[in-house]
């Protein structure tokens, strides 16, 4: 799937979701507590959920792996710095 396809969903619903609370508290009494509530959930859940899926978009730590698959992976690539220079 497509991030911004993703990232416009889940906001979205989350939209939908805030909407829908803001309407539902207009058949209770307490209206401004559960105006409240319902927001800062929705605002709350979206951006836990937009830091999280930030972190996988471009994360800071990579994969590791032994020396030996480096160097086999530097002897095999084409591309990679051994071969970008001439053998003396």
């Amino acid at each position: 799937m497509n991030k911004y396809i993703s990232l416009s969903i889940f906001t979205t619903f989350w939209i939908v979701f805030a909407i829908v609370g803001w309407l539902i508290a207009l058949f209770f009494e307490e209206r401004s507590l559960i105006r409240c509530c319902v927001l800062l959930t929705a605002v709350c859940c979206w951006i836990a959920w937009l830091i999280t899926f930030l972190m996988q978009m471009n994360p800071l730590i990579g994969p590791r792996t032994d020396q030996r698959i480096i160097l086999g992976m530097v002897s095999y690539w084409q591309n990679s710095y051994i071969h970008s220079e001439l053998d003396p």
